[in-house]
């Protein structure tokens, strides 16, 4: 929800206030996992209000100490006031020393306090006192999952207004999956350090260093509860009441079950302006429910299946339960994903330049799967199932693009047979290759004319007899020669544009063919009876391929640099 008065999610302004109004919310936003003294979790970038980052940032660790030293001070003083005055002082404090490493903003702000009842600070003062006021509708106790959602908003934006995240996207899912996953979660909220059978050490320095993550969930409201007892901000198992020796092992159990339900509630109080389904969540008190099924799947009389009730879970085995009934199952889902995200995206109008960025970005996070896959406990680590990925050809009676232009084709070969030395020239024919040309006597055209020297290139007899030889060298059908023929004399009586009007044009189709191709293939592979880490080699393979296509226009259309011996050196 947003505070239109602040222009504001209501999660940030909660924040602030709960620090302002009680210096002590701070110490729920520390990271006790870590050593070298108190470190936050919460950080300013992760504000989308630029002041509000700002407020925080001068706030922690010292501005909260002056509110307290000036309190103490003027024990009669009202503490909305003082702490509004503090941080002010703390904020142009701060603005002062961007402004004197050239930040232009802050220097305007600065600037505005030179103004008499300069608007702009005196209205961040009034709203500062306004945040530290009692009557804030906030709970400083709650602080830390205000600064959840927070730090979930930063990171995983939506596309709903005043939702603060989108963990994950229903899949196909049944009863049995769901008691599965609940046998993962149970064993750890009965013993928190059984998390450490799911840690590991990624290569990538913003991976999350668990190879389970809450996306490998077929229940959004599973997933959501493993990120708040593992992997999120502020997870449950850091809690100091997790594994806190003076509390039974059931005190610890309701600590971090309350820790999240309370979680989950702040989440769908956050994105009940926008979720109908987040507002019924919060009237049927849906919550309390998920509580009480966590209670039950973290007690030693949990049973995952009615029909079997003599049958109980080993919880040591969490990590190959979730291997076995959550990772591997999640990773067709996951692939097919990463590609309709590539068929969605890369073949619109985005350029080629984006659509390599998105590729190259779906490898990454193939790599990222692999390394958290090959880091679990498998058990067909090694197994490589018969290859299932024959590469299907795209259905054009979908009404799918077919990402082919033959008179595009006929102009480009035309204009360099008119001028083959245009294939040697800076621009996009340069770029040109044989698989821009989708028929067979067009490509056998472009590869003699790239074989033959220019001249040679221009005679029409030994062109034709050139590309009819390479045909046969790849022991493809026999070329059109009424096709050949065709090109040749309008090579001699047509004038056209140079090849670089059409050759980018070629290269752009065969980017986007090459991707369509590369979707499709991945696609029909997760249907197929893979082992999921064969799955995720072979779509590798098929992005790698459509990546290179997206990447060679730019590779081979920028000139060299000159050699550096060849540089002349300026001399004063």
């Amino acid at each position: 929800m947003n505070n239109a008065n602040f222009g504001a999610p209501q999660h940030e302004l909660n924040v602030l206030s709960s620090l302002l109004r009680d210096g002590s919310a701070a110490y729920q936003l520390v990271d006790w996992d870590r050593s070298g003294g108190p470190q936050y979790w919460l950080r300013p970038d992760h504000f989308q209000t630029t002041w509000l980052g700002d407020a925080y940032e001068a706030l922690l660790p010292n501005g909260l100490e002056d509110i307290e030293q000036r309190l103490q001070a003027y024990p009669e003083a009202d503490r909305a006031q003082v702490a509004a005055d503090v941080l002010t002082e703390k904020m142009m404090a701060l603005y002062q020393e961007r402004a004197a490493a050239g930040d232009a903003s802050a220097q305007w702000a600065v600037d505005q306090a030179y103004y008499t009842h300069s608007e702009f600070w005196t209205n961040l003062h009034g709203t500062l006192r306004q945040l530290a006021q009692p009557t804030w509708p906030a709970n400083p106790e709650h602080a830390r999952h205000d600064a959840y959602v927070t730090v979930r908003a930063a990171q995983h934006p939506s596309t709903i207004d005043n939702v603060p995240f989108e963990l994950a996207r229903p899949r196909g899912y049944d009863n049995d999956a769901r008691a599965r996953e609940l046998t993962v979660i149970g064993a750890i909220l009965s013993d928190p350090t059984r998390a450490q059978q799911f840690r590991y050490s990624p290569q990538s320095p913003d991976a999350a260093p668990y190879w389970l993550l809450p996306q490998d969930f077929g229940d959004p409201a599973a997933a959501e509860i493993w990120d708040a007892l593992v992997t999120g901000p502020d997870p449950a198992i850091a809690l100091p009441a997790a594994t806190g020796p003076h509390l039974t092992p059931q005190q610890r159990t309701a600590a971090m079950i309350q820790h999240i339900t309370t979680r989950l509630t702040y989440n769908d109080h956050h994105r009940s302006t926008g979720d109908p389904a987040a507002r019924a969540r919060l009237d049927t008190d849906v919550n309390q429910s998920i509580g009480a099924w966590l209670a039950y799947a973290s007690s030693p009389d949990f049973r995952p299946d009615p029909n079997a009730p003599h049958f109980r879970p080993n919880p040591d085995h969490a990590a190959r339960y979730a291997v076995t009934f959550i990772l591997e199952p999640s990773i067709p889902a996951a692939v097919e994903d990463l590609a309709g995200r590539v068929r969605d995206y890369g073949l619109s109008d985005a350029s080629l330049g984006q659509i390599g960025l998105e590729l190259s970005t779906t490898e990454h996070a193939l790599d990222l799967l692999a390394e958290r896959l090959d880091n679990a406990p498998r058990t067909l680590a090694g197994y490589t199932s018969p290859d299932h990925t024959a590469e299907p050809q795209p259905d054009q009676s979908q009404g799918q693009p077919a990402y082919t232009s033959l008179p595009t084709e006929r102009k480009v070969l035309i204009s360099l047979m008119q001028d083959p030395t245009q294939l040697h020239r800076d621009g996009p024919t340069r770029s040109l290759a044989e698989q821009d040309f989708t028929q067979p006597e067009h490509r056998y055209l472009f590869k003699a004319i790239q074989s033959l020297p220019p001249d040679a290139a221009q005679d029409r007899w030994l062109l034709n007899s050139q590309a009819q030889q390479l045909a046969r060298y790849d022991r493809t059908p026999p070329l059109d020669i009424q096709e050949l023929d065709s090109i040749g004399l309008a090579a001699r009586t047509l004038k056209v544009a140079p090849a670089d009007h059409g050759a980018g044009h070629l290269v752009t189709m065969t980017v986007r063919r090459t991707a369509r191709d590369a979707t499709t293939a991945v696609e029909a592979a997760t249907r197929g009876a893979l082992d999921p880490r064969a799955l995720i080699d072979q779509s590798r393979e098929q992005f790698q391929q459509a990546t290179r296509e997206a990447l060679r226009y730019h590779q081979q259309s920028v000139p060299e640099p000159a050699p550096y011996n060849t540089q002349k050196a300026q001399v004063a």
